[in-house]
């Protein structure tokens, strides 16, 4: 038993020294992207009654985000366009604005998981050219998979 153990630590180290893999390139190496469709609801922190649903299709280009959404449940805007860029030592905080008819709506703020299948946000609608001027609230948004697509 003795052997046959030493036997299967010997093979394990070989295979682990032998891999071509640099420990601080898997670390630095993140393929995944935030580009693709998302789902989530959002609630007001004024009133909660005030929720709704979310969806969301995003495109990441490096450390810029953008895309459109819609929102459901909404007396202001339910079609909007976002642009926001990532920062954070693995691009996991968000910083967003809000368009509608091109015209700046609202601020949002979150943090990514580091899988980026879930975004949790703060917004702010900080222009009075909204009729949610003053409102404040989250969004919880995660990733549709491609085995999650009916």
């Amino acid at each position: 038993m003795k052997v046959i153990r030493t036997v299967i630590v010997l093979i394990a180290s070989i295979v682990l020294f032998s891999a071509n893999v640099n420990p601080a390139e898997a670390v630095t190496q993140d393929p995944v992207s935030l580009t693709g469709e998302w789902l989530g609801t959002w609630t007001s922190l004024n009133a909660t009654q005030y929720n709704g649903t979310i969806e969301i299709s995003m495109i990441q280009d490096g450390e810029k985000v953008f895309g459109t959404s819609l929102v459901g449940n909404t007396k202001c805007f339910p079609d909007r366009t976002f642009e926001g860029t990532l920062s954070g030592k693995y691009d996991n905080f968000v910083n967003l604005q809000l368009y509608a008819d091109q015209t700046p709506i609202s601020q949002l703020w979150g943090a990514i998981s580091r899988t980026k299948n879930a975004i949790s946000l703060v917004y702010n609608f900080d222009t009075d050219r909204s009729d949610c001027y003053g409102d404040v609230g989250t969004m919880f948004i995660s990733k549709v998979q491609d085995y999650s697509k009916i």
